[in-house]
């Protein structure tokens, strides 16, 4: 088994955005870096930005869930 430093440095990357530890904006700057040193290809920097785009719709889709918990609770409090 040989070590594949474009998958490691690919799934590093969309890890890294999946648990939340780099800001999305630094990713891409990453995935650039590395796509200008032939370290990753196109479609493993395309794969990172999937990842950006999925991260940060599954943001969004928990804030608009959290909100209306958030505002059932309080309507049943005042209730």
């Amino acid at each position: 088994m040989s070590f594949n430093l474009s998958e490691f440095l690919t799934e590093g990357l969309i890890s890294s955005i999946n648990n939340g530890l780099i800001p999305s904006d630094l990713a891409t700057v990453y995935a650039g870096n590395y796509l200008v040193k032939s370290l990753i290809t196109q479609t493993q920097v395309t794969q990172v930005s999937d990842a950006i785009t999925a991260y940060k719709v599954a943001q969004v889709a928990s804030a608009t869930s959290e909100a209306q918990v958030s505002s059932t609770v309080n309507n049943n409090s005042v209730q």
